[in-house]
């Protein structure tokens, strides 16, 4: 304690010793003539140099944050009028070198209603600010995911619930922007489902690459949430156009994880400003994640339901009416009793194995591989695949399962496959086209006899037609050539992955009695 500090005061050396120890500093203002005397540890607790502080009031004046001196000054001037007490929090004007911010906590009272001094102590208080900050924002995330709980029980529109999710979200973590990213069927790229802070253009449409170098891509496949600090210093991953154009610089992004080790898509949030994300908000946002994914889990669980029955209320009424179509169309086009049966037996065989697909799956979507295998299986030593992971729908399923049916019969009997060396290309791919989201196949015969083009359309060709362009509402072209034929068939897939509020169109069709007129 220096001389100055010891005629104020005489009998605190003890209880001095101990607030020095505890880093408490105190101070006595005179008001009358604005000195001001400090301890000697007020220096380093308002992070002056040593030897700086010249008792001056406007010294201590100047080591105060500019927002906070008028409510410290008004304290202050309260206090005097009053003779009361005086507490107030402030923050220090000069930050640390982490740039962060230093709070103190001063507190203090007129001496006695004649005097014209003022007596009291200084301490840092930056840590307990920081965690009560912390707890006030830890109790605001399990408010915000509580709600978000309660809205995913309740609220049976998916759509709405996304948005709900992304607004809490961004409010609760106080963030520019935050995204709902749906990976598309055939894992092509990621929809936009819902989003906050982004170009309004952009909400609906695809935006972000699913390349295995891409950032979505190393999201997916993280089994923790991915915490950037700075983009522009990023070497992990490729980050998407739409990310710099929004001017994202910190950012954590979290798989929204689905059933089969797959991934419904992702959530990600994002600052426009360098910011350190701590551990309980990267906690929250794979919460959050975690809470979508079982949103999405239960509706798509309640849409399944939904469709088994109604397909099993259909296909029950029309079952045998389809059957009977069919052996009126086959009859037609057999040249005897053994050739009818054949044909026969291999097309309702054919739906015999989608149908036991789709039910066995609880009307899961299945994965495309498992119904070539199923239709192929006999040729698959002279067959080539050649394509990503797709999984279809019921609906496709049923209908495809019929035309390539009738693909595999032509080959067998007429195509490639009908001789020793005949071979069978198959291939498919994603797409986006004016009927949105499809799947590209490609049936290519080579080694076969020459491709002739008929004079007259087959029960096949019109069946094929009928399931795919018809029904699905897709497209069929045939190449005949000297090695075989080669078919193309844009099969448009009706159901998104995600669950939407409508019934999905053309649930539970089938293949009718359509004769040609």
């Amino acid at each position: 304690m220096d001389a100055a500090a010891k005629e104020y005061f005489p009998n605190f050396s003890t209880v001095y010793a101990v607030l020095e120890a505890a880093r408490i500093g105190v101070w006595c203002w005179d008001i009358a003539t604005g000195r001001v005397i400090w301890s000697s540890n007020l220096e380093a607790i308002h992070r002056l140099p040593a030897g700086s502080f010249d008792g001056t009031y406007a010294v201590f004046e100047r080591g105060v944050c500019r927002d906070d001196w008028p409510h410290v000054e008004a304290s202050l001037q309260e206090a005097v009028r009053t003779h009361g007490a005086y507490r107030v929090r402030y923050r220090l004007s000069e930050r640390t070198d982490n740039n962060e911010e230093r709070w103190l906590e001063a507190s203090g009272t007129v001496e006695d209603s004649a005097s014209e001094r003022m007596l009291g102590m200084c301490l840092d208080v930056t840590e307990r600010v920081d965690l009560e900050a912390e707890l006030r924002s830890r109790v605001r995330q399990q408010e915000a995911l509580a709600q978000l709980g309660e809205r995913a029980l309740a609220e049976p529109d998916l759509e709405r619930l996304l948005n709900d999710a992304v607004s809490t979200v961004a409010v609760t973590l106080a963030v520019d922007f935050v995204q709902i990213l749906e990976l598309l069927p055939g894992n092509t790229g990621l929809l936009l489902r819902a989003g906050f802070g982004w170009s309004a253009d952009l909400v609906g449409a695809v935006i972000a690459s699913a390349a295995p170098d891409g950032y979505a891509r190393y999201t997916l496949d993280s089994p923790l949430p991915v915490v950037t600090a700075d983009f522009a210093a990023e070497t992990r991953f490729r980050l998407d156009p739409y990310l710099h154009e929004h001017g994202c610089v910190s950012g954590i992004s979290a798989a929204i994880a689905g059933r089969d080790d797959r991934s419904y898509g992702a959530l990600g949030i994002y600052s426009r400003t360098p910011r350190q994300f701590s551990t309980a908000e990267t906690a929250f946002v794979a919460a959050a994640a975690n809470l979508l994914a079982g949103a999405i889990a239960r509706r798509q669980l309640e849409q399944r339901h939904e469709l088994m029955i109604r397909d099993m209320r259909h296909r029950s009424g029309n079952l045998f009416s389809q059957l009977l179509a069919l052996f009126s169309q086959t009859a037609k086009n057999s040249k005897s009793i053994a050739d009818l049966a054949s044909k026969y037996r291999a097309r309702v065989l054919a739906l015999a194995n989608a149908q036991r697909l789709i039910t066995e799956g609880g009307g899961r979507t299945i994965p495309l591989v498992d119904l070539l295998n199923v239709l192929l299986g006999p040729y698959l030593d002279r067959i080539t695949f050649n394509g990503p992971d797709v999984e279809l729908e019921p609906d496709p399923v049923f209908n495809l399962s019929a035309a390539l049916q009738e693909l595999v019969d032509n080959a067998v009997k007429h195509g490639s496959l009908s001789r020793p060396k005949g071979r069978l290309d198959l291939s498919w791919s994603m797409g986006h086209t004016d009927r949105g989201m499809t799947l590209l196949l490609d049936w290519e015969e080579k080694n076969g006899p020459a491709a002739r083009r008929p004079r007259r359309s087959g029960f096949g060709t019109r069946l094929i037609a009928l399931v795919i362009e018809r029904q699905l509402n897709g497209e069929v072209t045939r190449a005949y050539g000297r090695k075989g034929l080669s078919v193309h068939m844009v099969v448009p897939l009706t159901h998104e992955r995600w669950p939407s509020a409508a019934a999905p169109e053309g649930a539970g069709k089938d293949i009718k009695d359509e004769r040609p007129r």
